[in-house]
């Protein structure tokens, strides 16, 4: 597991730190650079990897944007989220591996962005086996 990361700010090192929410990668910097980076607070791996300021904010907008397309009330929310996540990786032409908004760059967090302003939840949930894609209507 990479244990060191490069701050996607300013070059600098970024380190594994203890704050008042749990671990995270922290600027070697600090606090003239405040960039930061989540982990797994059990295992200590990086949430996705390090960004820059557009990209971290991009990708918590395309994780708006998706989230609401699977989250909600109900039963079998683990199989919407991973029927949402298999929709996506079709949609964007991408291996399991690839698709995590937490490694996405700018342009496919735009992506996600877009492809889930075409689609409704109702959508989403209506949408049966025989069809990957919720806008496919034939």
């Amino acid at each position: 597991m990479k244990t060191k990361f490069i701050c996607p700010d300013c070059g600098a090192d970024m380190v594994m730190r203890k704050g008042k929410h749990g671990k995270f990668f922290g600027c070697t910097r600090y606090p003239a650079c405040m960039a930061a980076h989540g982990v797994h607070q059990t295992t200590g791996k990086p949430l996705g990897t390090p960004a820059d300021k557009e990209t971290r904010k991009l990708r918590i907008k395309a994780h708006d944007a998706f989230d609401k397309l699977w989250k909600g009330a109900g039963k079998h929310k683990g199989d919407r989220r991973s029927w949402a996540y298999r929709w996506l990786r079709e949609r964007m032409g991408l291996s399991i591996a690839k698709c995590h908004i937490g490694q996405f760059d700018a342009d496919q967090c735009l992506q996600v962005i877009e492809i889930c302003k075409e689609i409704k939840l109702t959508d989403m949930l209506i949408c049966t086996s025989g069809s990957s894609d919720p806008l496919d209507r034939s």
